[in-house]
């Protein structure tokens, strides 16, 4: 095979692998020890995925309105399974706030979702 012709293959099997990336929105698991916060810093393999995007400039866009009104994550929700979970909680407006400030949004190949199988089912 030329030189052309393999930096042409290189240069598709990179746009296929991109075109599998996806990204999450996730939020960090409650605490468990502290009313109305959230673990930060708990690994990223314990978050929830709230919803999943195909750029990163969604992911961010959606933060940023979570983030700036204040509203819960999971009112994101695309599966339905966050939506089951609150209805046997009372409303936490400042759970929710903690959520919104905890979120983030990670790359769907990101290895440091491994062993997450919510990470590993895509929405979109």
């Amino acid at each position: 095979m030329g030189h052309g012709k393999r930096r042409h293959l290189a240069a598709l099997t990179q746009a296929a692998a991109s075109a599998l990336v996806g990204w999450y929105l996730m939020m960090p698991p409650d605490s468990a020890k502290i009313p109305h916060e959230v673990e930060s810093s708990a690994p990223l393999s314990r978050w929830v995925v709230v919803a999943t995007f195909d750029t990163s400039e969604k992911c961010e866009a959606a933060l940023a309105d979570l983030q700036n009104r204040n509203r819960d994550p999971s009112e994101l929700d695309t599966t339905g399974k966050l939506r089951r979970f609150q209805k046997r909680q009372p409303t936490d407006p400042a759970l929710g706030t903690a959520r919104a400030i905890g979120s983030g949004c990670v790359e769907s190949n990101d290895f440091r979702l491994k062993g997450n199988k919510a990470a590993t089912q895509r929405d979109d």
